[in-house]
This record gives structure tokens, C-alpha cells and sequence, in this order.
């Protein structure tokens, strides 16, 4: 994972964190807040999905939600969003094996039979790729203090996705200073 982290002092630990997910697939955006919410709690924060306390973005003004934000508790906002979904191959060559023959009865067998090639047909794997941006601004001030873009290879399984994701953001969270140290 790439990262920027503000240097404007030491950086503010996060208690109280609104989680959105920024994807026209409303399954994928609850599935990640949910999973975001679970890994924040068992790091001593409170995580918020914006699909459980925000309107659809067409029903408010974005100031009316930036209000909100700056009335809250919240200490900021994590804004999570795809970049970039690119299809990456990967060639495994072919290779020969060479096996002796078990039993040499004379020269003549063991001239031919002395090795025998095994082969073993090389194969293309294809995996696709999303890389993530993550932005978190305090609620307050809407500075940005923390920047993070990853790839994810996608397993076509929205929940592991998820998990894998929302596990490696705590993670360099926690190790950035941002989460509450247990």
C-alpha cells in the first residue's frame, strides 16, 4: 500500500470514524462499511457506514452533508473509492522433466529408454485488479490526514474482498498512529 500522512503534528487518534464507500454498487459499498465497521471495533474505534445514517447522495445538498459531518461526534471521515479495475496475465511456462528408466537389462534398452521426457504444459492465469483510493479528512476541518491507494486482486467473492481490504487499511492505520493503541 502506497501512503501519505499529514506532517502537521502528530498525527490525531481516531475514535469515532464515518466509513464511506464510494461505488455505484450499493451491495459492494455495504459490504465493505460493514466489514470496515467490525475491524475499526476490534481496534478500539467506532466505525459509522454512511449506507446506515447518510441519504442517497441525489436526495441532499453536499453542504447539508458536510453540516451534518461538522455536527457530529465523528473525529473524520474515510472516503474509499475504485480508480482503477485493470486485467493482469500470468504466464506459467511449460517445462520437461527428464526420468530414467527403472531397470537397465543391457546397454541397448538403456541407450534408448535411458530417459524419458514428462512434460508439463504451461498456462496463462488471468486475475483482475482494482486499485483503491482512501482518503480520511477531519470531521471538523475537513483536512485531509491520512492518503492510502492499493491494489486488490479481485477473488469474485465480494465478502472476501471486503475483508481483505478493510483488514489491510486497519492495519496501516494502527501502524500510521491513526487507531487507539490497545
Amino acid at each position: 500500500m502506497k501512503r501519505w500522512k499529514s506532517t502537521e503534528g502528530p498525527p490525531p487518534t481516531l475514535h469515532k470514524i464515518l466509513i464511506v464507500a464510494l461505488t455505484e454498487n450499493y451491495i459492494i459499498r455495504q459490504h465493505f462499511e460493514d466489514e470496515m465497521e467490525i475491524r475499526l471495533a476490534k481496534s478500539g474505534a467506532d466505525g459509522v457506514k454512511s449506507h446506515m445514517v447518510m441519504p442517497p447522495r441525489n436526495e441532499t445538498s453536499e453542504e447539508e452533508i458536510l453540516q451534518r459531518i461538522r455536527e457530529s461526534p465523528l473525529d473524520a471521515v474515510m472516503v474509499v473509492r475504485p480508480v482503477d479495475i485493470r486485467t493482469q496475465t500470468e504466464e506459467t511456462p511449460g517445462s520437461v522433466a527428464y526420468i530414467p528408466s527403472p531397470t537397465y537389462y543391457s546397454f541397448g534398452p538403456y541407450w534408448h529408454w535411458a530417459y524419458r521426457a514428462v512434460y508439463t504444459p504451461g498456462y496463462m492465469k488471468e486475475s483482475t485488479i482494482a486499485q483503491v483510493e482512501t482518503n480520511i479528512y477531519t470531521s471538523k476541518t475537513e483536512k485531509l490526514i491520512w492518503s492510502g491507494v492499493s491494489d486488490t486482486i479481485l477473488q469474485k467473492d465480494m465478502e472476501k474482498d471486503a475483508k481483505n481490504l478493510a483488514k489491510a487499511l486497519v492495519k496501516q492505520l494502527k501502524k500510521d498512529g491513526l487507531l487507539p493503541q490497545k
